[in-house]
């Protein structure tokens, strides 16, 4: 093992706004002496933070595009061989071997080929979500890259993507892989259901900076209190109960709310605050930067999650955004969804109601109008984040465990 392991994260796309987790992640690792390498298999769509350029993010970036039409890869596919055969002449036959299927037919291993380079063996290699552990399967059976891998899920990809295509979807990943990393215990027990091997899973929760969501000290604040919720207008996020449920607490609730997204459902949410007579009282911000969010959590006296399970299947695995509202402070509302209730403490940092009770919900906004109440529980919501969610604790035990697999990896020649 070299003192610098040498790493290659993978992500679906790169940087993106929506997946800052993934992001501090990579800072994690480099500020940890990682030797980093970030493969992106489509184009980002954030921009660049001052830490992430001072830590030199942008320059690790292998940029591929296995989403550019087909057309276009197929046009530069006589190229790119050319170049992969006189490079490795074994990986450029095997990204086009009829076992590779459609994704070396159509280009795209040799599009990840092409944005790899020099390839060759690394010491773990990382993928965000599952899907990208499923591609990578298929370029380390080409030969374009060596080393033990690791995936980590987060939602979607085991509830929505097992709904979708069924228990087999996974089932050559979970042989090959060399650790699972869900990041909930609900995920994890999803995990095994669909048959992956017990030993091999182990949470890894995502952590944030404490720093960017100071604690806020709200004992002597007068203003009209403020319920904020964070995320995508989509049908998981469950803001349509909300909106029914500050209907049916009425004048029993002392909050304004404020609802931080964008998305496509954001129209009829508009629409069906305006129709239930909360015009007056919801404010529906559109999207906001990380530095703003924080600002308003700051501002804010209470937090919603009221997250349900989609039709398709889609799911939260456990929200960010809950543990950076609890580290300022704020008193969290969520549902039985997920992994949420490992974190919502029902009665002590917050407080649990069921997927789409929206009058359990109206209750459980109308128990936190007691200023008191939001006070007692704000201290605990700090202590949760400070004690499982601090970013240096996360980066530590990933690194720990990508080195625990490099290891075995090197021993079993894999």
């Amino acid at each position: 093992m070299t003192s610098n392991p040498r790493i290659l994260l993978v992500a679906g796309g790169f940087p993106l706004a929506s997946e800052t987790f993934v992001r501090e992640q990579c800072l994690q690792l480099v500020e940890r002496g990682v030797d980093l390498e970030i493969l992106a298999l489509r184009p980002g769509d954030g921009t660049w933070s001052e830490r992430e350029r001072a830590a030199g993010i942008p320059d690790r970036i292998l940029p591929a595009n296995i989403d550019r039409p087909t057309w276009a890869r197929l046009s530069m596919m006589p190229h790119r061989f050319v170049s992969r055969v006189i490079r490795d002449p074994a990986s450029a036959f095997g990204a086009l071997h009829p076992a590779r299927g459609w994704r070396g037919a159509s280009g795209q291993l040799l599009e990840i080929a092409a944005a790899v380079g020099r390839g060759g063996r690394y010491d773990a290699i990382h993928c965000e979500f599952g899907p990208m552990g499923r591609i990578m399967l298929e370029v380390i059976d080409a030969g374009i890259i060596a080393g033990p891998m690791s995936v980590a899920f987060y939602g979607y990809d085991i509830t929505r993507e097992i709904q979708k295509h069924g228990d087999q979807v996974y089932e050559k990943l979970f042989e090959r892989a060399s650790i699972l990393l869900p990041n909930s215990e609900y995920l994890a027990t999803r995990l095994r259901d669909a048959g992956a091997p017990p030993e091999r899973v182990r949470v890894h929760r995502l952590g944030i900076r404490l720093e960017d969501f100071p604690f806020v000290d709200r004992r002597s604040r007068v203003a009209t209190p403020i319920l904020l919720a964070v995320g995508r207008m989509v049908e998981k996020k469950g803001f349509e109960h909300l909106i029914r449920a500050m209907r049916i607490a009425g004048d029993r609730s002392v909050f304004r709310a404020k609802i931080i997204g964008d998305g496509p459902l954001r129209g009829s949410l508009e629409e069906l605050a305006r129709s239930n007579g909360l015009s007056d009282r919801i404010e529906f911000l559109g999207w906001r930067s990380g530095r703003e969010v924080s600002e308003l959590m700051a501002e804010a006296d209470l937090f919603v999650a009221p997250s349900v399970t989609a039709a398709d299947g889609d799911m939260e695995g456990m929200p960010l955004v809950i543990t950076e509202a609890m580290a300022s402070g704020l008193p969290t509302i969520g549902s039985r969804h997920s992994g949420i209730p490992e974190v919502v403490l029902d009665g002590r940092n917050g407080l649990v109601v069921e997927e789409r009770d929206e009058k359990g919900l109206a209750e459980a906004i109308v128990h936190f109008s007691d200023h008191d109440r939001r006070l007692e529980a704000a201290v605990v919501a700090r202590e949760t984040a400070e004690m499982t969610f601090d970013s240096g604790r996360q980066g530590d035990e990933l690194v720990d465990l990508l080195l625990s697999i490099s290891i075995r990896g090197s021993k079993s020649g894999k």
